[in-house]
């Protein structure tokens, strides 16, 4: 399957990182410095300088043999002389090099001279050949909150690292092999470590690299097009990861990378009727991967529907937040925020408390809200399709509407709570990678119970379910047969009789002992073929 080079990192990267400088005014106790830097040859090199407060972790983005005007106290001098003419080429070279700096109420000075730097060599002992290009990263951090890094990307021996024996100072080196048109992404990474040193020189071992399987599923995606992206997790790392695209679902990329905490992330894009190409949602991934251990991980899986959000009440005010209506089962957290919601309240005798129109698309509100006057029952019904102005979705996207439906018991005067309800999340297991199940077959669902708050001032209440039940429809929501539920654990499963071809649409509800519920309905849960 082809993919696209990914051209991101060819241009930009080759610059140090920069931060966003907030200068503030100087004190009566303050100096001046100005960093001095020389290039390879010896020569005067105008460059970007980070000057970091290592009391505050404020910073600053300076040229050099530019007098700074700073309070008395100890900082950090980080900088990347990328010479774009030190070489055959306009990648040319880059030397990273950092001090540390005391200031005082008189004008100082500090040089960085880049023919003090020793090269990064980073090699795997059983390196993918042509036509993999190796690419490799370093970055110089300070402060041990929050630090700041000052980072390189360069072509094998064009990267080069000036030694400093301070403890203040913290180093990270990595390199990674890509082919723009390739489904196998490799990149090893080096813990952080304290001081930067003579340069680097180290050899992995291609059999101690574990190995990702990222699949992406077809059917529930706005977008067809995909990028796959695998990225140290530590505080202090060069930044740049590796990725590569998949222009259409299904798809698989292997990535090989060393043992440690990534991140994995998967973003999605689609195609307007003017053909520009939008991302429309992002699912990240954590990994902890072990030396010679192989993983999967499913992007896209069947049974996009409501998750996370419950119902809320403070005081009189109930409140729902319509922005969760098509979550990754595999990944509650990871949503395609393109979507547009009708949320209609109704009182004890299904009059209409309150109806209204809410979008995620651009700056608009997805939060609905409501007073409530009198203690009673109340039922929320939130219909939501997907929408994003222009954009053309695949004719067989999965889920492209869902409904949720809360029967609860409101009480303006008590203490501020989530809504006493359990929200169902469906998850289709046994499907192909077209998230399709098997003509005339059966198909396991599970049910998994939602029932959560990000919110610290909101008591969530124990809640007890009494029933689980779960509806499967063939033609698109009319009708609905019953099917058999069964509790595992924590969870419930059903399984559905998968009809000769077309597609199934789910419904399940979850009801307490209290008498209250929550059902989800999923359109297009899942195909059949």
């Amino acid at each position: 399957m082809r993919r696209l080079p990914l051209l991101a990192a060819t241009i930009a990267v080759l610059l140090p990182v920069t931060l966003v400088s907030t200068t503030g005014s100087a004190s009566a106790a303050s100096g001046k410095l100005t960093v001095k830097t020389y290039d390879r040859a010896g020569k005067v090199f105008r460059a970007s300088v980070q000057i970091i407060d290592l009391a505050t972790n404020q910073s600053w983005t300076v040229p050099s043999f530019k007098a700074k005007t700073l309070r008395k106290g100890t900082y950090a001098v980080i900088t990347d002389m990328w010479n774009p003419h030190d070489g055959t080429d306009a990648l040319g070279t880059d030397t990273l090099g950092a001090t540390i700096v005391k200031v005082g109420t008189k004008a100082v000075s500090t040089t960085i001279d880049a023919r003090r730097g020793r090269p990064v060599q980073v090699r795997l002992d059983r390196a993918p050949g042509a036509p993999f290009e190796q690419t490799v990263r370093a970055a110089i951090c300070a402060g041990d909150s929050a630090p700041i890094n000052v980072a390189a990307w360069n072509h094998p021996g064009r990267l080069f690292v000036i030694p400093n024996g301070s403890k203040k100072l913290r180093f990270a080196y990595a390199s990674a092999w890509q082919d723009g048109f390739s489904s196998d992404l490799w990149m090893v990474s080096a813990p952080a470590r304290r001081t930067v040193p003579a340069g680097v020189s180290r050899t992995f071992a291609a059999s101690s690299l574990a190995t990702v399987a990222a699949w992406a599923r077809r059917g529930p995606a706005g977008g067809d097009r995909v990028r796959v992206e695998i990225q140290e997790k530590t505080e202090c790392h060069p930044g740049y990861g590796v990725s590569t695209q998949l222009e259409t679902t299904p798809g698989v990329v292997r990535l090989h990378a060393t043992s440690g905490k990534w991140t994995l992330t998967a973003d999605w894009s689609g195609v307007t009727r003017t053909g520009e190409s939008p991302t429309v949602g992002f699912d990240t991934r954590t990994l902890s991967l072990a030396a010679g251990r192989s993983y999967s991980r499913w992007f896209f899986n069947a049974g996009w529907g409501p998750g996370v959000q419950l119902p809320e009440m403070t005081a009189s005010r109930f409140r729902f937040t319509a922005d969760h209506m098509f979550t990754e089962p595999a990944n509650p957290g990871a949503f395609e925020a393109s979507q547009k919601s009708l949320v209609t309240l109704y009182d004890s005798k299904h009059r209409v408390v309150k109806k209204q129109t809410r979008l995620t698309w651009g700056d608009h509100d997805p939060s609905f809200s409501a007073k409530i006057k009198s203690k009673g029952w109340y039922t929320l019904r939130v219909d939501a399709q997907r929408y994003r102005p222009g954009l053309v979705y695949p004719a067989d996207l999965l889920s492209p509407t869902t409904q949720a439906v809360f029967r609860m018991k409101l009480d303006p005067k008590a203490k501020p709570r989530v809504a006493d309800v359990i929200l169902p999340r469906l998850v289709p297991t046994g499907l192909s990678v077209r998230n399709q199940g098997r003509p005339g077959g059966t198909t396991v669902v599970q049910i998994r119970p939602d029932r959560q708050t990000y919110d610290p001032d909101l008591a969530l209440g124990k809640v007890t379910a009494k029933s689980v039940v779960l509806q499967a429809s063939y033609d698109g929501g009319r009708t609905w047969r019953s099917m058999p539920v069964n509790r595992t654990g924590g969870t419930w499963q059903a399984t559905v009789s998968n009809p000769a071809s077309g597609a199934v649409t789910l419904r399940s509800r979850i009801t307490t002992t209290k008498g209250a519920y929550a059902q989800v309905t999923i359109t297009r849960a899942y195909t059949v073929g």
